[in-house]
């Protein structure tokens, strides 16, 4: 039987010394664990602060130093896809469908126009003390998506009028939409007076078979015109002669839909968008109007500088619309038109053979008179009141097209025609936006979108 040799005892000191290294060495252990542990930490919480910093903080644009961050532009955007959902007929579960991204990438664009033209607003209010009230908030959010159910009889103007014979058929033309108002306010909801006046008297093919009726409808429906009629009417009220491009209207709304029971509601609510939130998008609309109202007050009525043009265009396609070939074959053809007007080639001819307005090519690109207010691009309306009589302007690029002018004539006191009134009406909103923008040094810092 083998004898145990028995192992050497320790010393104290021994034992200290092997107790010291075996804390050293777990010492060493827990802190790289630490160092490693904080580490990922720290780089998982930088990963998740810059994603989030990208997604909600960064720039999208500038209005007059005030930075805009993603957020707002993504809510925005969010809310101009829903009305594209809308507006389309997409039904929920096909909002990706590989068919619409070319179309929502060009809504992208429209996004980031709308939130610095919100910013812009809310600017230009709190320079001229303009206010808000709930009421007037309340009373446009209910235009905005609230519905109406309509029904009209349409009185159309002949076609092919000549310049001298349009007053006279116009005026043949109201009274008669007179007379069929008059008729139906002696029974306004008599079905079947409905239906025997719009089947012997409307002008409207689609309408006049079911007495005059167009349906639930929502804002964005119909011509400006006649939206602003159908908004101001009581239900069963019949309209004077509401007059649109298409002749004269005689109105009538039967029935309203509240907002909260539209389907365009219900859809904004699907995804997320509260009440408030469509308030919101009102409250921008009260201020648009207030401001438009403004502007359209101010404008020349009498004799004011006119310039007469003509201009060859060059329309240039949206990168984000990814129609790439015919952006390059913008920029090329705007080379070309550079290159014969430089080698002294007519300017009728270059328009025939470049324009890309159709209406004008044909007569050298003349545009006719305009005055200050006429056209809404800055540029534009500094180069052809700034370049002489004869002269061609520099180019006048948007995000849209590219332009050089031709100055034919001018008069430092021509009168405003009725024509011209209008169109500055039309452009009155515009024309103080574009010009706002300007002022407030609005900055796009959003890559491939641009801000007219």
């Amino acid at each position: 039987m083998a004898r145990r040799v028995p192992l050497p005892r320790l010393t104290y000191r021994q034992r200290m010394s092997r107790s010291q290294r075996e804390r050293r060495q777990q010492a060493v252990i827990v802190t790289i664990f630490t160092a490693v542990l904080v580490f990922v930490l720290g780089l998982a919480a930088w990963a998740m602060s810059d994603r989030y910093y990208q997604a909600n903080l960064t720039r999208v644009a500038e209005v007059s130093g005030l930075q805009i961050p993603r957020r707002e532009y993504q809510g925005q955007l969010n809310y101009e896809y829903v009305r594209l959902y809308v507006d389309y007929g997409v039904p929920p579960g096909f909002e990706n469908d590989p068919q619409l991204e070319r179309v929502k990438n060009s809504y992208q664009e429209l996004a980031l126009e709308r939130v610095v033209e919100q910013h812009v607003l809310d600017r230009a209010a709190r320079e001229a003390g303009i206010t808000v009230s709930r009421a007037q908030i309340d009373q446009q959010y209910e235009i905005e998506f609230g519905e109406f159910k309509v029904r009209h009889v349409l009185v159309k103007l002949p076609d092919g009028l000549k310049d001298e014979e349009k007053d006279a058929a116009e005026a043949t033309a109201r009274a008669k939409a007179r007379a069929i108002a008059n008729e139906l306010r002696e029974a306004p909801m008599d079905q079947a007076l409905w239906n025997r006046i719009a089947a012997e008297r409307s002008d409207d093919p689609g309408t006049k078979d079911s007495g005059g009726e167009l349906g639930y409808a929502g804002r964005g429906s119909y011509v400006t015109e006649f939206e602003t009629a159908i908004r101001t009417l009581a239900i069963g009220q019949i309209s004077d002669p509401v007059r649109t491009r298409f002749g004269f209207h005689v109105v009538q709304v039967t029935e309203k839909r509240a907002p909260a029971d539209t389907d365009v509601v219900k859809r904004y609510r699907s995804y997320g968008f509260t009440a408030e939130e469509l308030r919101r998008q009102a409250r921008y609309e009260v201020l648009r109007k207030e401001l438009e109202r403004r502007q359209v007050d101010a404008l020349a009525t009498g004799r004011a500088e006119q310039v007469r043009i003509a201009h060859v265009l060059v329309l240039v396609p949206s990168l984000t619309s990814g129609n790439f070939q015919g952006f390059s074959d913008a920029i090329k053809k705007q080379s070309q038109v550079r290159d014969e007007l430089d080698k002294g080639k007519d300017f009728a001819e270059v328009v025939e053979t470049y324009s890309d307005d159709i209406e004008t090519r044909e007569k050298g690109g003349e545009l006719g008179w305009f005055t200050r207010g006429m056209l809404v691009n800055v540029e534009a309306e500094k180069a052809v009141f700034g370049a002489e009589v004869g002269k061609l302007t520099e180019p006048v690029a948007s995000a849209k097209d590219w332009t050089i002018f031709k100055v034919l004539e001018k008069d430092a006191a021509r009168e405003v025609t009725e024509d011209q009134k209008t169109k500055m009406k039309q452009n009155a909103y515009q024309y103080w936006l574009v010009r706002q923008k300007k002022a407030y040094e609005v900055r796009k810092l959003l890559p491939g979108l641009g801000i007219d």
